[in-house]
């Protein structure tokens, strides 16, 4: 379980680190699950592209909203002045062990990875639940022909046909594009996924934290968003009625 934030930002526009400093409050009063224990305090992890490549800013098995390497996350935002997309998650763990390799985002190639929710009876004892997603769904990209749409409709009817989940959730981008789809079986509202646009980039988040124009993505939809910030919404499948 978590609070994801995708920045996504304009043609000769720089992330503003004080999108990211305003959402870490989520980490401590963050909207939870019914019954669920306060906060998304068992990690962080900031992910953007220098030269391409995705690059941790910070990423700590911590809560963010009392961990001074989160600013200083922040500030290595603001120096670097990257044009790229910023990937952001705090961590409420569900499965897996409360460490930096278990922490969310999750990186392969020129690719990173985000995701909310809990994918059941994996029986998986070193990586995550959603490692193991990821990773299933990169070996879907290369057997697509590297179409990330088909392979995102692929890997989610194998999930539907096979796993109980609570939620599929997940931010996913290459630097270049932003994908993020919302699929969720309970807590509509906990499992949400919302979009708008600022001055100065796209944003897409699980929860809306500033004052804007929010749009709310329906569930078993994605989301792709290009860099000229151009968004396509398509229907990947028909999830399970969510409670």
């Amino acid at each position: 379980m978590c609070r994801m934030l995708a920045i996504i930002p304009k043609r000769n526009s720089k992330v503003d680190s004080k999108i990211l400093r305003s959402f870490k409050t989520l980490a401590s009063c963050g909207m939870i699950p019914p019954g669920s224990k306060p906060g998304h305090s068992d990690g962080w992890g900031i992910v953007s592209w220098v030269g391409n490549n995705p690059t941790y800013l910070g990423r700590e098995p911590t809560d963010a909203s009392k961990d001074k390497k989160y600013d200083e996350a922040c500030e290595k935002l603001d120096d670097l002045e990257l044009n790229s997309p910023v990937l952001v998650h705090l961590r409420k763990a569900s499965v897996g062990l409360k460490i930096k390799e278990n922490t969310h985002p999750f990186v392969f190639r020129d690719w990173a990875f985000a995701h909310n929710g809990t994918i059941r009876k994996l029986n998986l004892k070193v990586t995550t639940d959603s490692q193991w997603f990821f990773e299933c769904l990169m070996r879907e990209y290369e057997r697509n022909n590297q179409n990330m749409i088909r392979a995102i409709q692929e890997q989610v009817a194998g999930v539907h046909g096979i796993y109980p989940y609570t939620s599929m959730t997940f931010i996913l981008s290459n630097g270049r594009e932003v994908y993020a789809y919302r699929d969720c079986t309970k807590n509509p509202k906990y499992y949400g996924m919302y979009f708008t646009s600022t001055r100065d980039c796209f944003v897409i988040c699980q929860e809306k934290f500033f004052d804007s124009d929010w749009q709310e993505l329906g569930n078993g939809k994605l989301i792709t968003v290009d860099s000229e910030l151009n968004y396509t919404i398509h229907p990947v499948a028909e999830p399970i009625p969510a409670t």
